[in-house]
């Protein structure tokens, strides 16, 4: 008897009073909006840290410029690790989310500010075409004329794991002090195998944004909990993120020659 009272308060404590129950609660799916003011609040993060370390980089200042480095530093293990779990499971903790963009926006406001210095006008010519390959890319998929499916899935996905490889592998490398000759140096003279490698990078990254648009919309279609909008919002915030590291190497080499 105790039992069954208990049951029945604790059920009406979740679904209302036992006997008068019409149905379970509903979990909150996702939607695109959902999707949208993540984003842009991630993004948003991203800018003001990267605003932090771009000054401090700027001023010359040896103080500054020291503790922009440690930030710097911070942010890319930071930025590291998370995508590397990433790889493994979805990123729906909006704390590791705003760490991730925080990170690597104080890894890219110093790297920004060291480019600017060398290249007055690359960051602005950066940053307007990162928004127009992501807007060209949004508005492709959104009128059908590039499409996701298995095969394209894939390439990318392989193609993905083959640029992270490449990455880590030339990281390794340059904290051992040996140089791949993957990547040229701010300022050095591009070889034909690096003006490859930054064009095919840069065009992966544009192209990743495909799948990006692809989950997102069906994960919204199909009602998955609320909680994944945060997946969807990372993975434009990284892409974002990327499109725009590759986009300002690639620009730099332009302008080497």
């Amino acid at each position: 008897m105790v039992k069954t009272q208990y049951n029945q308060q604790h059920m009406g404590a979740a679904y209302g009073p036992y006997g008068q129950m019409t149905q379970a609660p509903q979990v909150q799916t996702m939607r695109i909006d959902d999707v949208i003011v993540r984003t842009v609040a991630l993004v948003g993060a991203t800018f003001v840290a990267a605003i932090l370390t771009y000054g401090m980089v700027g001023s010359g200042d040896s103080a500054s410029v020291g503790t922009a480095g440690m930030l710097m530093t911070l942010g890319a293990v930071v930025g590291l690790g998370v995508i590397i779990f990433s790889m493994f499971k979805p990123i729906t903790n909006p704390f590791i989310c705003f760490a991730y963009a925080i990170g690597q926006g104080l890894l890219l406001g110093g790297v920004s500010a060291v480019f600017e210095a060398q290249f007055p006008g690359i960051v602005v010519n950066a940053l307007l075409g990162t928004i127009l390959v992501f807007a060209g890319m949004l508005a492709l998929y959104r009128f059908r004329i590039l499409k996701n499916s298995p095969v394209f899935t894939k390439v990318i996905i392989g193609a993905g794991f083959g640029i992270f490889a490449l990455t880590m592998v030339n990281l390794v490398a340059s904290m051992f002090g040996a140089n791949l000759g993957l990547f040229a140096s701010p300022g050095g003279d591009p070889t034909t195998l690096q003006w490859i490698i930054a064009i095919g990078i840069t065009l992966w990254a544009a192209f990743s944004f495909i799948l990006d648009f692809d989950m997102i919309e069906q994960s919204a279609q199909m009602g998955a909990p609320k909680k994944y909008a945060w997946a969807g919002a990372f993975g434009l915030t990284a892409g974002l993120i990327f499109l725009y590291w590759n986009l300002l190497r690639l620009l730099s080499y332009f302008q080497s020659n």
